[in-house]
Order: C-alpha cells, then sequence, then structure tokens
C-alpha cells in the first residue's frame, strides 16, 4: 500500500484542527453570554453537541457556508431563543427540515420553505388556549398549541437547524391597538428578512401594515431583536410575559430578572421596510393615514358600530369613504382612510343611529397615523 502523499496528510491534519478549533470556538462563545440561570443545567456535553452539529449543517448546506461566523455563531449556535425552556431540538429539527431543503440552491429559498412547511410538518398551530407565550419545543410540539411567540420560536429553532441564522424580532405593543407581536428575522442573502410562521413569503402584509402606524418617538413603539452576544448598549429584549403593569405610569414595567435577554433596537429599519411597502400598495395615497372607529355605551361596556363614513374637503367634495367596524370585527381592524397631502384640511361626516349627522375636522400631524376612536356620544 502506498503511503499517503505528504501535502495531503497536512491538508487532513489542518481541517481537523480548524474543525476542533471551532467546535471549541463555538462552546466558549455560548458559555461566555450564557444566562446565568442556564449554567447549572447546561453542561459541557451538551455545549458539544449542539456546536457540532450547527457546524454539521454548516459544512453540508451551501447558503449556511456563506454566512459570516459572527453571525453564524450568534444566530446558528445558540440552543435557545429568549427565555422559554431548554429542550434539545437541533437534531431532531434536522432530521424533519433537512430533506425538505434538500433541494434548495440558496438561503432565501430553504427560509421561504420551511416557513411555508413548518406548520404541516409539526402539526402546531396558533391558539389562545396555549398555556404560556414562552412555550419551549417540546410543550408546544406536545400540545400542539402556541402563541405568536410559540410559533416563531419554533420556525427560528427549524432554520437554526439547517444552519439559516434565525432571531426573534417584536414590538412590545402597537399604535393602534393593544398587545405586542413577534415574529422571526432570517438572515438570506446578506440581509435579515422579516419571516413568519406558516407563510409563504416574508413581509408578513398585516404586520407591515402595522408597523407602518408605529410612532418611533414612543418607547413602547420601538423593535427590537434577539442576540445571544451581549451588545455594548446594554438594550434588552421584552419579554412581555415577564412585564408588569404600571398603573401610575400607565405602561409595562421590565423587572431586572425579565431583561435577560440582549438584543439590537431595528426600529429605522423596519420604519422604513413598511413604508417603502406601504408606498408600493395599489390602494396607497400620499398624505395622513386615518383610522377610525365608532363606539357607543352599552350598559357601561362600549360596542363598536358599523357606521358610513365619509372625509370631506370643506367644500363637501368627497375624498374617501367606507364603513367602521362593527361589534364582531377583530379588534385589530380599523376604517382606514387618507387625507391626501395636497389637501390642508378635511372633514370626517358620518350619521349617528339617531338621525343626528356628527362632523369632526381633521389635519395633517406629524405622527405616521392618527387613530381616531370616536364616540357616538353626543356629549
Amino acid at each position: 500500500m502506498n503511503p499517503l502523499p505528504h501535502v495531503f496528510l497536512l491538508g487532513v491534519t489542518a481541517a481537523l484542527c480548524s474543525a476542533h478549533d471551532s467546535v471549541t470556538q463555538g462552546m466558549e462563545f455560548l458559555r461566555a453570554y450564557m444566562p446565568e440561570q442556564d449554567k447549572p443545567v447546561i453542561t459541557e456535553e451538551r455545549l458539544k453537541r449542539e456546536v457540532r452539529l450547527a457546524l454539521d449543517v454548516r459544512s453540508r448546506f451551501p447558503w449556511a457556508g456563506k454566512v459570516p461566523w459572527e453571525v453564524y455563531e450568534n444566530d446558528v449556535l445558540p440552543y435557545a431563543v429568549v427565555n422559554e425552556p431548554r429542550d434539545e431540538w437541533r437534531e431532531q429539527f434536522r432530521n424533519l427540515f433537512a430533506p425538505l431543503v434538500s433541494s434548495c440552491k440558496t438561503g432565501r429559498e430553504a427560509a421561504l420553505t420551511v416557513a411555508a412547511c413548518i406548520q404541516k410538518t409539526l402539526h402546531v398551530k396558533y391558539s389562545t388556549e396555549r398555556r404560556v407565550p414562552h412555550q419551549g419545543v417540546k410543550e408546544s410540539l406536545e400540545s400542539g398549541k402556541v402563541s405568536c411567540t410559540g410559533q416563531s420560536i419554533l420556525l427560528i429553532c427549524a432554520l437554526r437547524s439547517i444552519g439559516i441564522p434565525a432571531r426573534m424580532a417584536g414590538v412590545v405593543t402597537w399604535n393602534h391597538v393593544r398587545g405586542n407581536h413577534n415574529w422571526v428575522e432570517a438572515w438570506c442573502d446578506g440581509e435579515w428578512r422579516m419571516l413568519e410562521y406558516n407563510e409563504k413569503d416574508f413581509n408578513t402584509p398585516w404586520v407591515m401594515s402595522a408597523i407602518s402606524m408605529l410612532d418611533p418617538r414612543k418607547p413602547e413603539n420601538a423593535i427590537y431583536a434577539t442576540s445571544w452576544k451581549k451588545k455594548a448598549e446594554g438594550m434588552f429584549f421584552p419579554l412581555v410575559w415577564e412585564a408588569r403593569y404600571d398603573r401610575k405610569r400607565n405602561a409595562l414595567e421590565f423587572p431586572p430578572e425579565s431583561r435577560i435577554v440582549p438584543a439590537v433596537n431595528i426600529t429605522k429599519r423596519y420604519m422604513k421596510l413598511a413604508s417603502s411597502w406601504a408606498a408600493s400598495q395599489p390602494e396607497y395615497v400620499p398624505g395622513s393615514k386615518l383610522m377610525l372607529d365608532i363606539t357607543e355605551d352599552e350598559g357601561g361596556k362600549r360596542r363598536r358600530l358599523p357606521l358610513h363614513v365619509s372625509l370631506k374637503t370643506e367644500e363637501g367634495i368627497v375624498l374617501a369613504e367606507g364603513v367602521t367596524p362593527g361589534p364582531s370585527d377583530d379588534m385589530r381592524k380599523f376604517l382606514e382612510i387618507t387625507l391626501p397631502e395636497k389637501v390642508s384640511r378635511g372633514m370626517l361626516e358620518f350619521l349617528l343611529p339617531d338621525g343626528t349627522v356628527r362632523r369632526e375636522a381633521i389635519t395633517h400631524t406629524e405622527a405616521p397615523v392618527q387613530i381616531l376612536n370616536l364616540s357616538a356620544s353626543l356629549r
């Protein structure tokens, strides 16, 4: 038997050393930024398994090998997303999703394939009956029910299992309705792209529309993305399920124990993205966006009224019209109309149930959107 060429042996040795260094480097990275509560329960053997599996898919899929190492270690290697239970999911998810993306050529194609197939693959659906928002993978698979946060955790883990960097993004509260929302960002073609569970494309329309209504001057309207590595700015991802409501301030308060997930502020990028998205819609009209909701008091409770509303110029020319949502409509739904840029002042006009005509003057403001919760009361 002929001995192996010296150059070949050197190449194999270098490759083995490189692989060893990557495993060691990956483990050191995970350990360096590991949450304190994980240190007693996450073993060296667990870290080694996580890193080896992540490096295996990095060499297996073309898109994974093209990801910069600092992105890969921060958004593929981590075994957790927020403060969910630390279940082991990587090998199980790799076995489920790797066959689905075997013919994909790019990370973009692979990410969209996983997002579109994940619900029928895992048999897990959104439900308000889920136990907690931040369920671990195991509980979500067993119950089949998750929140938007739970959906995001599953999708992030699925993407990471095939070497696509993924992280959670979210807003504390919308500007037009109460409630938060979390979604996924996937690193594709050298940039972060907004993606959601069981969607076939990036930039979910209703989320883009809601983001375009945010007021970036309000802290509660800021958008953050998770990070494993702590940032110099000291930002944290808002774990809304761990927050407390401060009645005096009329705002959520995040106690120290909830500030455990490092984050980056991505508000500017999303405001620009949502603005471009809105401008690309066929119905887009430059001007001030108005969102209307009309309610009446019914036995001490507010009831939404489906009333026909017209937006007119001061001369009486109709600029836009529509019907406000009724009591059975989703709380996110409003009548959306626009006061055009060229019209400095408008008049909203609608007929109350008692036959009285109500008029409200409207002008442009600096806010991205004007949320108008009107009362049917004459007082």
